[in-house]
C-alpha cells in the first residue's frame, strides 16, 4: 500500500510490524542514535615507558549503522506515492523522514482534532452497507486516537447511531441503552438485523420494476414487466408478462426508493414533491363507451359523414370524385361536409 494523505494510518499499520520484527524501529523513532564516525585507539608504536599515545581511527559501527539506516530510508521512500513524495526532500536519515511524515499527516494539533470530530459528526450511512459505514467510523476513531483526542465508547455510539439509516437507528439505540459497546459488537448486531430486515426493504431495482405508465397523444405504445412486450392501442397500454425485476442486488440499498423523486429513504406517500405541479402532468388515459361510437382509425386521409359532430375538424368537399358505398352504388357529391 502506498502512502497518501488519506491513508497514513493504514500505511503506518502496515510498516510498523515489519520494523518491529527486524529490530529496526529504533532507527526511525530515534531511540537508536547514530554512533560517532571515529573512535580513539591506542597507538601500537608508543613506548611502554612513556604515556601511551592515542590515535583516531574510523568507527566500524558507524559504517554498519549508516548502511542500515539508508536501507530503511530507501524502503520508506519507495512506499510513498507521488502525492506526498515532497515530504522526502532534504531528509537524508530515516528518523528525519519518519518525523516529517508523522508531523504532516499524523498531526495532533487542535485544528486536526476539530476537523476529525466534524467529519465524525457529519458521517452518514446513506446507501452503504453497515460494514462499510462502521469501517469508516473506525478509521475516524483511530485517527482521533493518533491525534491525541480519543473518544469514549459512549461518544462513539452516539455519533455512529446518529448517522444510521432510520430502520437501524432504533435497533442500535435499544442495543446500547444499557451500556456503551464497542464498534465491533455494534457492527455484528446491526449486520444480523440488516439480514433479517432485507425483505422489508427491497432493492431499488425491484421497486423500479413496478412503475406506472401513461399514454401520450396519438397511439399509446408502452411496455412493462420483464420481457418488454409492446402492445399498441388507442389510449391504453399493457405490459408483457409482468416479470419482476432481478433480485441479484436485493438488500444492497436497504431502504425504500421513492417513485417520484427517485431518492432512497422514503416512499412516494411521504415525498415532499407529491404536489409539485411539474410532476402532476403525466396521467393515465382509458377509452370508455358512450352513446356515439368513435370513428375507426383506418389510416384514411379523408372521411365522409352525415354528422359533423363526429369529426373534430371538417370542411366541404369540392372535388369530382365518386364515393362508393357498401352495395357498390356510386354517390356523387352534392353538398356536404367532408
Amino acid at each position: 500500500m502506498k502512502l497518501t494523505s488519506r491513508k497514513f494510518l493504514f500505511w503506518r499499520t502496515q510498516l510498523l510490524p515489519f520494523l518491529w520484527s527486524q529490530e529496526l524501529l529504533g532507527y526511525v523513532d530515534g531511540s537508536l542514535s547514530c554512533p560517532p564516525a571515529t573512535i580513539a585507539a591506542p597507538s601500537s608504536s608508543a613506548d611502554s615507558s612513556t604515556i601511551p599515545a592515542v590515535s583516531v581511527v574510523p568507527n566500524p559501527a558507524y559504517q554498519v549503522w549508516v548502511k542500515q539506516d539508508q536501507l530503511i530510508l530507501s524502503l520508506v521512500i519507495s512506499s510513498m506515492s507521488d502525492e506526498v513524495l515532497y515530504l522526502a526532500l532534504g531528509r537524508n536519515m530515516s528518523a528525519a523522514m519518519w518525523e516529517s511524515i508523522t508531523t504532516a499527516l499524523g498531526s495532533s494539533s487542535q485544528a486536526k482534532c476539530l476537523n476529525l470530530l466534524a467529519q465524525f459528526q457529519l458521517l452518514r450511512q446513506g446507501n452503504s452497507t453497515t460494514a462499510d459505514y462502521l469501517g469508516r467510523a473506525g478509521v475516524l476513531v483511530e485517527s482521533l486516537i493518533q491525534a491525541g483526542r480519543p473518544l469514549s465508547l459512549m461518544e462513539q455510539n452516539l455519533y455512529v447511531i446518529r448517522g444510521l439509516r432510520p430502520e437501524l437507528k432504533t435497533l442500535a439505540a435499544s442495543f446500547t441503552s444499557g451500556s456503551a459497546v464497542t464498534l465491533a459488537h455494534l457492527s455484528d448486531y446491526l449486520q444480523a438485523n440488516e439480514f433479517i430486515l432485507v425483505d422489508d426493504f427491497p432493492a431499488a431495482d425491484e421497486i423500479a420494476a413496478h412503475s406506472a405508465f401513461y399514454a401520450g397523444n396519438g397511439r399509446g405504445v408502452s411496455s412493462g414487466g420483464g420481457r418488454h412486450q409492446q402492445q399498441s392501442g388507442r389510449g391504453s397500454s399493457s405490459g408483457g408478462r409482468g416479470g419482476r425485476g432481478g433480485r441479484q442486488n436485493r438488500g444492497g440499498r436497504g431502504g425504500p426508493r421513492c417513485q417520484i423523486c427517485r431518492s432512497h429513504g422514503h416512499s412516494a406517500m411521504y415525498c415532499f414533491k407529491w404536489y409539485h405541479p411539474q410532476l402532476a402532468a403525466p396521467q393515465a388515459h382509458v377509452a370508455v363507451s358512450g352513446d356515439t361510437p368513435p370513428a375507426p382509425d383506418t389510416g384514411a386521409t379523408a372521411h365522409a359523414t352525415p354528422d359533423t359532430n363526429m369529426l373534430g375538424q371538417s370542411e366541404e368537399y369540392t372535388g369530382s370524385d365518386v364515393l362508393h358505398v357498401g352495395n357498390g352504388a356510386g354517390f356523387h357529391h352534392q353538398s356536404g361536409p367532408a
